[in-house]
């Protein structure tokens, strides 16, 4: 009997495990989903271009005029192509000159159209939809998916990539939209882009399975590609797929592949490439997921599982304050995150936090005249749509004062829950191989009255090297220009088995504690047999960084480096961080630790987007005669102004 039990017991479990992947398959099943798929086109949410009553009534007068006069200055864009040179140079020289000039200016023009509706951009509307048709979508740094190497796109073989998917949805929906105005002209201009967006876009998809972002063969690697890309083409089929059969088959795929980005997804909803990149993941499955849900007519409805929402609520959960982020992995300290999105997000979990913090975040950006400007035509016409709803948004103060992410191994922490008062402070464990990897195991920010102290520095302008074999030459990817450890004159190595162990994460009323053995983050030459770094936050008086170790000798210089922003001054052998109105007072052990501080001048463009001033410093706190066996700690602690 008892051995029954526990086989029942078994199968609870395996079926409770089972139930959080393939989410969207397990919803549905295939024949299911072409009784339920719209036969028509009661999905879409916006104005037909005819309906010029609701048009007129959307957005605020000054998004209205904004929109416009992007209208206004694109009737004057030149439509160059990207030349052959500009794709060869990414091989040649790693450079990225193939640009979305054109692809921009027909957005802006097709949304002042809708605005404004009397036809004085539909000129330049045509020629910029005929105009695409005759160039390649390929970007230079994404032809790599060729069978031809040397670097040009191969009009031979049609690429499914992110530009290739952002252009082919937005076609479609210029399509949808100005059909009829197009058909008074010549019916060639609609017939020709529903065909160039089929040839380039729906069909090459549909046609293979082992593009690495599809996940369909059990790929690892899965990111923000997967879903960024299929949102697009789900748009595309929807609205281009005339066969009700392929329409299913279609749509039905697409659903297999975003269930392989969600189950690669940590339960805790974590965005380990940072929240830049939840910009086009998490915002991106928000999107996904609705359309899938309003094309079904509310069949396919996954929103109330946990690591749905989980996935939500991690872009306020790494809020630090105004549009500084916990910015770990290829994202910047200073955040431009789609207050539409995250909104958007926020309804359909029914999270009043969430959309709060959208609301809030709107006002700071200065939607009231600007709108985000994005690369996603639905996204940016949602924002639009849903601009004055959110504008009016009640504000929402966050309700923690820590979250730990136990899945990433990602912890935050603050002194109260007024955003700009007091210390804030992060740190992750985890490993070196997490999408978008820094060697960064181990490593913290710290923030004090809404500005940065100790910073993770971010990542400059991409280009080839950024992925590929050299990634980890560049200085913003290695450990030492983050607020870690060089230990016997050794770094931290990239790669999954380079990762945190024993790592925890506490929070009392007084204290929110930190703490990871990062030994495995280096290689066996650096002969660690432990080391641990601990992080203390003691709420309302200071910020402790604790190094405790054992090594096996030593063979080199250890040196503890900590990142800043801040403007340092020496007083008297001491050390103070100065910002604004701020001084922070880095108090040490000067019989034990010797700083050096060196000046990195910043002219990344970038970099520049986060560190306006230019300048970067690097402190780093040499070990006085290093001992095999030893521990120390720094203190960072506000000096009243």
């Amino acid at each position: 009997m008892k051995k029954v039990f526990y086989i029942i017991l078994l199968l609870l479990c395996l079926g409770t495990v089972s139930a959080q992947d393939s989410l969207l398959e397990n919803s549905v099943s295939k024949e299911e989903l072409s009784s339920i798929l719209a036969a028509d086109e009661h999905w879409i949410s916006y104005p037909s271009y005819q309906n010029r009553e609701k048009w007129e009534h959307i957005a605020t007068p000054e998004i209205r005029q904004n929109i416009i006069s992007d209208g206004e200055k694109a009737l004057s864009h030149i439509w160059k192509p990207d030349l052959a040179t500009d794709y060869l140079a990414y091989k040649r020289t790693g450079e990225i000159l193939t640009g979305r000039e054109n692809h921009m200016a027909l957005i802006s023009l097709t949304l002042a159209e809708l605005v404004e509706g009397k036809g004085r951009f539909m000129d330049a509307i045509i020629n910029g939809a005929w105009f695409l048709c005759e160039t390649s979508w390929v970007h230079s740094a994404h032809a790599y998916f060729q069978k031809d190497q040397s670097g040009l796109p191969d009009p031979d073989e049609p690429t499914v990539e992110l530009v290739v998917a952002d252009i082919g949805a937005q076609m479609a929906w210029t399509y949808h939209f100005f059909k009829e105005e197009f058909d008074k002209v010549s019916p060639l201009i609609s017939k020709r882009i529903k065909k160039t967006v089929i040839e380039r876009l729906i069909d090459p998809y549909f046609s293979r399975t082992d593009y690495w972002w599809m996940g369909l063969h059990g790929e690892k690697n899965v990111n923000n590609w997967n879903i960024w890309i299929n949102y697009n083409v789900l748009q595309a089929v929807m609205l281009l797929d005339d066969d009700r059969r392929q329409k299913t088959e279609h749509v039905y795929q697409l659903m297999r592949s975003v269930d392989r980005y969600i189950d690669v997804q940590h339960e805790d909803g974590a965005c380990e490439e940072g929240p830049t990149y939840w910009g086009h993941a998490g915002a991106n499955l928000v999107k996904f997921l609705d359309l899938l849900y309003r094309i079904t007519d509310g069949s396919i409805n996954i929103f109330n599982r946990e690591k749905i929402q989980n996935i939500g609520k991690y872009i306020y959960r790494v809020h630090i304050y105004n549009r500084y982020f916990v910015n770990f992995s290829d994202a910047g300290a200073v955040c431009n995150i789609n207050s539409g999105a995250v909104y958007h997000y926020g309804k359909c979990i029914d999270d009043p936090v969430m959309t709060g913090f959208a609301s809030d975040f709107a006002r700071i950006s200065n939607w009231a005249t600007t709108l985000h400007r994005g690369s996603i035509f639905a996204r940016v016409l949602d924002d639009i749509v849903m601009s004055k709803e959110i504008l009016k948004g009640k504000g929402r103060d966050i309700n923690f004062l820590s979250y730990y992410f136990k899945d990433s191994e990602l912890c935050v922490a603050r002194d109260g829950k007024k955003l700009n008062a007091g210390f804030f402070f992060a740190a992750h464990g985890s490993h070196n191989n997490v999408p978008h990897n820094h060697n960064d195991v181990g490593s913290c920010m710290l923030y004090y009255n809404g500005l940065p102290v100790l910073i993770d520095v971010g990542v400059g302008r991409y280009t080839r090297k950024t992925f590929s074999s050299e990634r980890y030459s560049i200085w913003t990817m290695q450990s030492c220009y983050h607020n870690l450890p060089t230990i016997n004159g050794n770094d931290q190595h990239n790669g999954e088995k380079f990762k945190a162990t024993d790592v925890h994460f506490k929070d009392t009323k007084q204290n929110a504690c930190f703490s990871a053995d990062i030994t495995n983050a280096y290689a066996a030459e650096a002969n660690i047999k432990s080391w641990i770094r601990t992080y203390q936050l003691k709420r309302k008086k200071e910020f402790i960084i604790s190094d405790s170790w054992s090594l096996n000798k030593t063979t080199g210089e250890t040196v503890l480096n900590f990142m800043t922003a801040c403007d340092i001054e020496e007083q008297d052998g001491s050390l103070f961080l100065k910002r604004d109105d701020m001084s922070i007072q880095i108090v040490y052990d000067k019989k034990q630790l010797s700083p050096t501080i060196e000046t990195i001048k910043i002219n990344d463009s970038s970099l520049l987007s986060s560190w306006t001033s230019g300048v970067l410093y690097r402190i780093r706190f040499f070990i006085i005669n290093p001992q095999q066996k030893g521990k120390c700690k720094i203190s960072l602690r506000p000096i009243n102004q």
